[in-house]
């Protein structure tokens, strides 16, 4: 993968112009940690997320399209997808949510936990967050920063239009000032690019 050096693209939008921006974390974005972790240490850890929220509102997990009840025993690898949801309404909600009632309805579609392997590398998982956990936490990791595919960012970034206009005070590529407009036209056709957005 590139240095941030190489590809950062920072924004600067106005207050309530991240909001704008949480689509991007349904597409998947990729976040990087140590090789090893179990799918709750990668969680707690590259997310930044507290024990009690990922125990009260992270109520589906899904790792490599796999159901996680024991999330201590499903280890995350390199190139794995790791999708967290809150509570779903209905019934499939209920067979999807974690340590319910449930869960043996969904056997066919549980990810069978590996303990965590010894660390020592760095692994690439693709993160992706849905309804009021991509509200919620959503902007934090924007802020801190993601790797966004080029493609999906320059496609994201065309759809918005007039619209980023309206709500980008300021961007940067590769650390040198460009139009907000023109940022979608600077990225490269292809890889990765290291995401950074702050709100005035």
């Amino acid at each position: 993968m590139q240095t941030a050096t190489e590809r950062e693209l920072r924004l600067r939008v106005a207050a309530g112009g991240l909001a704008r921006f949480l689509p991007l974390l349904g597409q998947g974005v990729r976040v990087t940690g140590a090789s090893g972790a179990s799918a709750e240490q990668f969680i707690r850890r590259e997310l930044a997320i507290a024990a009690d929220y990922l125990n009260e509102r992270i109520q589906t997990v899904f790792l490599d399209g796999k159901a996680i009840d024991d999330l201590g025993a499903a280890e995350v690898g390199d190139g794995s997808t790791l999708a967290l949801s809150a509570a779903m309404p209905g019934l499939a909600g209920a067979v999807l949510r974690r340590g319910g009632a449930y869960a043996a309805m969904r056997r066919q579609i549980s990810h069978e936990g590996r303990g965590a392997a010894a660390g020592g590398g760095t692994v690439r998982v693709r993160v992706k967050l849905f309804n009021l956990v991509a509200r919620e936490l959503g902007p934090d990791l924007l802020t801190r920063g993601v790797w966004v595919s080029a493609a999906d960012l320059r496609g994201f970034l065309d759809r918005l239009g007039a619209g980023l206009g309206s709500i980008c005070r300021a961007a940067q590529w590769q650390g040198r000032p460009v139009a907000c407009r023109a940022a979608a036209g600077r990225l490269p056709a292809e890889g990765w690019v290291l995401l950074r957005i702050t709100e005035d």
